[in-house]
């Protein structure tokens, strides 16, 4: 209860930059997006995402902010690492859709697969956040499920016990 309450205070602090931060974030996202692809043309034109990209990267920051498990040097860490990996996240599913959004204006794609590229591009925006943080952090903020993951050579958090084996 306590890392909750912890982490709505940091997302509540953190909403108001990220909302400042929102439009030019997107824009940024795809002008490379668009240079990755060769293409060129006008950002006014593409559609803004479900979720505000910008949010997402205020989300992971405020859940690592709101970890107190972690070492501060490590929560620090992961908090910059983690944000440059959600931007790069950003960024390939970002010039994914466009891909797949020129390839269906040339040759439509069926209703199935379309729905299936929607889902995947959707994706890492509602899952990317806690993956991240799971990556960085849930060897120290969820003890007990990284006792799970240990081998019988030991694993991540040192010598298995004997009830891992």
């Amino acid at each position: 209860m306590r890392w909750l309450l912890r982490f709505i205070a940091w997302a509540t602090l953190l909403a108001l930059p990220c909302f400042w931060l929102d439009a030019a974030y997107v824009r940024m996202l795809a002008g490379v997006s668009l240079r990755l692809l060769g293409l060129g043309g006008d950002l006014g034109r593409i559609p803004p995402p479900d979720i505000p990209p910008s949010h997402v990267l205020g989300v992971y920051a405020a859940m690592c902010l709101a970890s107190t498990r972690a070492p501060l040097a490590r929560r620090i860490v992961a908090v910059a690492a983690g944000l440059a990996a959600m931007v790069a996240l950003e960024i390939a599913t970002g010039t994914l859709a466009m891909h797949w959004a020129i390839e269906s204006a040339r040759a439509p794609a069926s209703p199935a697969l379309h729905r299936l590229r929607d889902y995947a591009t959707s994706l890492p925006a509602w899952l990317g956040a806690p993956a991240v943080w799971l990556l960085m952090l849930g060897r120290w903020e969820l003890p007990r499920a990284a006792r799970g993951v240990r081998t019988s050579r030991g694993g991540p958090g040192g010598p298995a016990s004997p009830t891992s084996r």
